[in-house]
């Protein structure tokens, strides 16, 4: 399988990363990890997350939903 993150998807997780770092450093890098645990998660269980109405699946993170 193959996983596509959109730019804008990936420009967005990485000004979350950086906000989080100001707020507690350490903190950023720790969401970094969960992104990537869920996107490893998603590729091992592609239709486990319901599909939604719109024609999409969601999957949220544990610590920073």
């Amino acid at each position: 399988m193959k996983i596509e993150i959109l730019a804008e998807a990936e420009d967005e997780l990485d000004e979350a990363i950086a906000y989080h770092e100001e707020i507690e450093q350490g903190l950023g890098t720790r969401l970094k990890s969960e992104a990537r645990e869920a996107i490893h998660w998603i590729l091992l269980n592609p239709e486990l997350p319901r599909l939604r109405a719109r024609g999409y699946r969601r999957v949220n993170l544990k610590v920073f939903p």
